[in-house]
């Protein structure tokens, strides 16, 4: 009776921190929209002027939105099986969550006006090592819940996380994209090529679900 109890307060304390986890998303998520500019003009012409002159702050709400829903796809995966929660568990989910807070200020920073020449190569490299921060975080968090068995025990092979080559392809498009930035203003474009083939690497080595019946 008492083995029972201790499982579910365990149960119920890893609850808490995953819908804590995804409140804090969701909050870090709606912020960027609430920073996008407002079309301005009296006429057809002047609004999609005022669209075109505000285009970079729309492209850096998408590529943050994309990059903190993907987060909180790799976390949802890292956390679908948990049944427990430690202290270096939950300290880990804070740093990941200080990273997905950061965001919005992070998305601000890329859309900021200025010498570009000057301070582009820092701004966008805060940017790309925060999310670097936060896929480092969610590595940690897998390999401390594996080897500390902080999930459910009875699960098939095919079922574990396999977030690992995503995460990694992820940190290395933004990783590397930090010193290109004093070279040329196009490293952004690492972001999104490396993590896409990445992606699509790990869904090709997946293994079937045929042959993990076999």
């Amino acid at each position: 009776m008492q083995a029972r109890k201790l499982r579910a307060f365990e149960a119920r304390s890893a609850d808490r921190l995953i819908f804590f986890s995804d409140a804090v998303v969701a909050i870090a998520i709606t912020l960027l929209a609430l920073e996008l500019p407002v079309p301005e003009g009296p006429g057809v012409a002047e609004f999609r002027s005022s669209v075109a002159d505000d285009l970079d702050h729309y492209l850096a709400f998408l590529i943050s939105f994309v990059v903190i829903a993907a987060g909180w796809n790799r976390h949802n995966g890292v956390f679908r099986f948990t049944e427990r929660v430690d202290a270096r568990l939950r300290t880990l989910n804070a740093c990941w969550l200080m990273a997905i807070v950061l965001n919005p200020f992070a998305t601000k920073l890329l859309t900021t006006e200025g010498d570009d020449v000057d301070t582009m190569p820092v701004r966008f490299g805060f940017y790309a090592l925060l999310q670097v921060l936060g896929s480092a975080a969610v590595l940690a968090m897998e390999r401390h819940m594996t080897t500390h068995r902080l999930r459910a025990a009875d699960l098939p092979p095919g079922a574990q996380p396999a977030a690992t080559s995503a995460v990694l392809g992820m940190m290395l498009g933004f990783g590397l994209s930090i010193p290109l930035f004093f070279v040329t203003p196009y490293a952004w474009i690492l972001w999104i090529v490396l993590p896409v083939a990445a992606g699509r690497l790990a869904a090709r080595n997946r293994p079937s679900p045929a042959s993990e019946d076999s």
